[in-house]
């Protein structure tokens, strides 16, 4: 397997979702059995993470503490995914595309649901690359219909405690879905 890591790019329409949800999303998948390095990074300048204002969290989402990186250039060009969770920023994503990346992008609180299905179909073979799975079943997601609107985030209210529960869930579930892949 290649010694590149895999980067995902967190391209929200919301700059507060795509804080915390990067946040979620790194360290979900930060864990010590995971075969392949994943590396989430924002679509958000440097500066302006610091000056975001994140809302009132649950508890458990406040404590992950992990720190939320700026994509750079080399980021952008190793990008193998880009999602959303309250929707895509389309221009975020144009630019990407403008760099001459052609990474998937897709909510991921819809693709989940899709790559659990896909994990589920799987047969375990010695030589299935995991991250070109996770990269096919988003291309086939996109082809097929997935949406740039996130139906399940599209009723957030304010700062509704729910949503980034559903958040963190959806990050978890992911990760769950790649360990699944990966074993």
């Amino acid at each position: 397997m290649s010694e590149n890591p895999f980067v995902i790019l967190v391209a929200d329409r919301d700059p507060v979702v795509e804080i915390v949800s990067a946040r979620l999303l790194s360290s979900a998948l930060e864990t010590e059995h995971a075969i392949f390095p994943a590396r989430v990074r924002v679509l958000v300048p440097p500066d302006e993470i610091a000056s975001i204002d994140e809302p009132e969290l649950p508890p458990s989402v406040k404590a992950i503490s992990q720190r939320v990186v700026s994509a750079d250039r080399e980021d952008i060009a190793l990008a193998r995914l880009i999602v959303g969770f309250s929707g895509l920023d389309g221009a975020k994503v144009n630019a990407v595309r403008d760099a001459g990346v052609a990474a998937p992008a897709v909510n991921l609180c819809q693709f989940v649901l899709n790559l659990e299905s896909v994990s589920d179909e799987i047969k375990k073979q010695d030589a299935i690359d995991v991250r070109d799975v996770i990269v096919g079943a988003a291309l086939q997601f996109g082809f097929g219909g997935g949406s740039s609107q996130c139906e399940i985030c599209a009723d957030k209210v304010g700062d509704s405690i729910d949503y980034w529960i559903n958040i963190a869930d959806t990050c978890a579930r992911f990760a769950q879905t790649v360990g699944k892949l990966q074993s």
